[in-house]
């Protein structure tokens, strides 16, 4: 692992054009070297798991992670898309969005009573799995995951709107 003194960081993050953007992509475009071929990343859609079967379709959705665009069925399917999407990105990000609520609800949780400590009976109906022993909260409107999104983007520094974005019939959410 390289070490970077605080005065290299902070000129490596002036020249930052977007927060999908890492430090090594950053000194590979400014530094003027041979480039490296490098295996490419898989896009997102092709590590993330598939839809559970009998998703309904509803209108078109799509979720937009630093431009890279993965289609969804409906709007449960998006918002749960953009999770696995942020977790496959940011290995500590559940863990963080674990710790934030809604008015009466968790986002997402361990288990599926957690998620409803006000109304645990609502686990049975509403909770989903969504990845290695997490369950996130189905029953939401179009507003509660765009709120939830916008949170879901800050815990992982980019900006909603920008690096990421929901689309229902290509209009952001």
């Amino acid at each position: 692992m390289l070490e970077i003194d605080p005065q290299t960081l902070s000129l490596v993050e002036r020249h930052r054009r977007s927060a999908c953007e890492s430090a090594a992509d950053i000194l590979k475009r400014v530094l003027p070297l041979v480039p490296i071929a490098a295996a490419p990343s898989p896009p997102l859609a092709a590590i993330l798991p598939p839809p559970p079967s009998g998703t309904r379709r509803r209108g078109q959705w799509a979720v937009e992670i630093c431009g890279e665009r993965i289609p969804a069925a409906n709007l449960k399917s998006a918002w749960r898309t953009l999770l696995q999407a942020l977790d496959a990105r940011y290995p500590d990000f559940l863990e963080r969005l674990a710790e934030e609520t809604g008015r009466a609800r968790r986002f997402v949780a361990r288990s599926a009573a957690s998620l409803y400590d006000a109304s645990p009976h609502l686990a049975g109906r509403h909770a989903e799995p969504l990845s290695a022993g997490w369950n996130f909260d189905s029953n939401v409107s179009t507003v509660q995951v765009a709120r939830r999104a916008r949170v879901s983007a800050r815990i992982c520094g980019l900006r909603y709107g920008a690096d990421v974005r929901i689309l229902e019939n290509l209009r952001e959410i």
